[in-house]
């Protein structure tokens, strides 16, 4: 996996990070009132919450053109992707 394959794939973790710790620096360095930590907090627990519900389970590799057409009769949303490394 290439650096800008892993930025790409972790965009917003990494994204929620940087936003969440630089206003922990800021905090820190005012030293503000419970409520601004509560909100704080409460946007840590927010970006947690956002990250692990917008996790979809493994992949799943059609093995044959019939699984393809399975999955897309099947009534429910798919996303069929088609790679190559070439």
């Amino acid at each position: 996996m290439t650096a800008a394959q892993f930025l790409n794939q972790h965009s917003f973790l990494m994204t929620a990070s940087v936003l969440l710790g630089g206003w922990l620096v800021f905090l820190l360095a005012r030293r503000p009132r419970r409520a601004v930590w509560a909100a704080w907090v409460a946007a840590v627990a927010l970006a947690f919450g956002v990250f692990f519900r917008l996790r979809t389970a493994a992949p799943h590799a059609f093995e044959t053109a019939d699984d393809v057409e399975r999955a897309i009769s099947s009534g429910r949303p798919t996303l069929v992707e088609f790679y190559s490394d070439f």
